[in-house]
């Protein structure tokens, strides 16, 4: 890829990620990731995302970064010259997206209809100033840095239906539950409860992605039951499972048609 006097670039890839993108890299270029179809994990050192149909991600030149896909993802990706991107943010964004975001990608996307230099420019800042104004999305996972709290958020991201405490928690890790709770707090922005959640949402999407019925998410995450699991999800995600397995399987039929 190359840069044609520091102009957007702009690629548009329908497919399931590549190989190389599951491990640690990092591009000159920004990045803007719109996920059309299926269910894709992001990461950097300091947090994890998880992106479903409607979400993106801005991703700043010269970040580390690397995701996982486990089934087929459909994606516009944005890449912008690293001059055009200093009036931007200079950190990692995940954000739900608008019918404007949407369908300024779309144009800015469209080969078939090349734009002008002033006009292409003209929507990249709009689009810049609706990314600036939508809030963060509660599906990020900032990751910690203190070993102690680090050691518990690992083991959770590792095994997700773990249920102790916090006072539990800080037993195995030498810590009071205080310090922890203190901890979590400053270093995530989340209370534990909430940090907690946000993983298991994750790791719920991704599951329903795959299929997993309610009994077969219920022990992955540490739910009594699959009726537990249905009523917490419907609670925290604003939709039933069976509404997102639906969603996701008329994705995938549109796709192969």
């Amino acid at each position: 890829m190359t840069l044609n006097n520091d102009a957007l670039i702009i690629e548009r890839v329908l497919e399931q990620i590549a190989a190389k993108e599951n491990e640690p890299h990092r591009h000159p270029l920004g990045q803007f990731v719109l996920v059309k179809r299926g269910v894709l994990h992001g990461h950097t050192p300091e947090q994890h995302w998880l992106m479903k149909p409607g979400m993106a991600v801005w991703i700043p030149p010269d970040t580390v970064h690397w995701g996982e896909a486990y089934s087929r993802v459909d994606l516009t990706v944005l890449y912008i010259a690293p001059t055009l991107c200093r009036s931007f943010t200079s950190r990692v964004k995940l954000i739900d997206t608008s019918f404007l975001i949407s369908a300024l990608c779309e144009r800015l996307a469209d080969t078939r209809a090349p734009l002008s230099e002033t006009r292409r420019n003209s929507m990249l800042q709009l689009l810049f100033e609706e990314i600036e104004e939508k809030p963060d999305s509660n599906l990020t996972l900032p990751l910690p840095l203190d070993l102690r709290l680090k050691k518990v958020t690992d083991s959770l991201i590792a095994d997700p239906a773990q249920r102790l405490s916090l006072a539990e928690w800080g037993h195995r890790v030498g810590a009071t539950e205080r310090t922890l709770a203190r901890l979590f707090r400053k270093e995530t922005g989340l209370r534990f409860t909430d940090w907690h959640n946000r993983l298991l949402l994750a790791v719920a999407w991704q599951g329903l992605a795959n299929d997993a019925s309610n009994e077969e998410l219920s022990v992955m995450l540490g739910f009594s039951s699959g009726d537990s699991f249905g009523h917490w999800f419907r609670r925290v995600a604003d939709s039933s499972p069976g509404q997102i397995r639906k969603h996701l399987q008329d994705q995938r039929t549109s796709a192969t048609q």
